[in-house]
């Protein structure tokens, strides 16, 4: 066999080996940084879920939203087995009427949402029953007449929202 085509075999079979050895090396990385990812994703999920636990100890009425696919009814009690907030979620957001309720038992807001978006009437009620406000919302923000009632449930003030900002006022003499 000719030197030339000796140092030409030679020459092919030592890039296939740095070939190879580049591949596994790469294989490895990509592997390696693979579990990283996992272990990082990990950690920062259980800081999460604990930073999570921790708002709902200090805030017991926080809603701890599932993940962005979940679709179905959600239902949150309080420690007595009364029911804090109703509501359905479409795709991890909230959709249709969510009505959250007093440790009571009685109604305390009735709200409507569009795929996680405050849309729609909005009714809240003091402990007793009787109506604190009401109002509508558009697109997460105030719009429309929004009405204010006194403990006793009568109207002490009706104001005009549009894009949440209030364009009018009416303070109600009794």
């Amino acid at each position: 066999m000719p030197l030339t085509e000796n140092y030409s075999r030679m020459k092919i079979a030592l890039i296939s080996l740095t070939l190879s050895l580049v591949l596994v090396s790469c294989s490895q990385t990509a592997e390696q940084q693979a579990i990283e990812k996992h272990q990082t994703d990990s950690i920062q999920l259980k800081h999460t879920k604990d930073s999570l636990v921790e708002a709902k100890k200090k805030n017991p009425l926080i809603i701890i939203d599932p993940d962005s696919t979940y679709t179905g009814d959600f239902l949150d009690r309080y420690e007595n087995g009364i029911v804090k907030y109703r509501g359905y979620y479409r795709f991890g957001k909230r959709h249709g009427q969510w009505i959250s309720f007093y440790p009571n038992g009685l109604q305390w807001s009735e709200m409507f949402y569009d795929k996680g978006v405050m849309s729609g009437s909005n009714t809240t009620y003091y402990a007793s029953g009787k109506i604190r406000y009401k109002g509508f919302y558009k697109n997460n923000l105030k719009d429309s007449v929004w009405e204010f009632y006194d403990t006793s449930g009568v109207i002490i003030q009706v104001s005009k929202f549009k894009n949440d900002r209030e364009i009018s006022t009416n303070i109600i003499k009794k």
